[in-house]
């Protein structure tokens, strides 16, 4: 009877220390696929050519691309609040999907409509998870992942992390303004 008293105070005192495990939100996935992205001289050459930008904003890219490191260009989160022509056309231009160097493969066919936004692009991760309020990611060069954010955060008014599955760093403290220096980060 000692033994099973025992038994029941160890096992009372792990549930009350063991952290509580949160379930997995599902994952809308609005697009899947691989990007190889251009050289980025020849994406500024490209987004000079288009006139469209500041000198500014231009001169403010490549200073966060040296700032970023080597693989800036590459790994990049990037948020699109509403369905709209002229924000899908800026994304592509102003983040290089639309470069001629850029090769796009889309494995999944674009799947979010227009109460699916606002939307997330992951290039150069793979989507893992959605827990707590925190979007969970892989490195995994070349890969596109599209999601939606409807079911977390609808306004883009709460702090939704982005982290690295495997360190656990975050990699954006808000999904909703920025991330850390080496991601190309955009909101359109």
């Amino acid at each position: 009877m000692r033994r099973l008293l025992l038994i029941a105070v160890a096992a009372c005192a792990l549930n009350l220390t063991a952290p509580t495990a949160m379930a997995a939100e599902a994952i809308k996935y609005c697009s899947t696929g691989t990007i190889t992205m251009g050289p980025f001289e020849a994406h500024i050459a490209e987004i000079r050519r288009a006139n469209r930008y500041d000198e500014d904003d231009i001169d403010k890219l490549i200073a966060d691309q040296k700032a970023g490191g080597p693989d800036f260009f590459s790994t990049q989160v990037v948020v699109k609040e509403e369905q709209s022509g002229s924000g899908t056309f800026d994304l592509n231009l102003f983040q290089g999907f639309s470069d001629p160097q850029a090769k796009y493969v889309s494995a999944v066919k674009w799947r979010c409509e227009y109460d699916d936004y606002p939307v997330a692009y992951f290039v150069g991760f793979k989507v893992k998870e959605i827990r707590g309020g925190s979007i969970y990611v892989a490195r995994d060069k070349g890969t596109v992942n599209v999601i939606s954010l409807k079911k977390i955060d609808p306004d883009l008014d709460k702090p939704t992390k982005v982290i690295d599955a495997q360190s656990h760093a975050a990699l954006c403290d808000d999904i909703a303004k920025g991330c850390i220096k080496t991601i190309f980060y955009g909101r359109y």
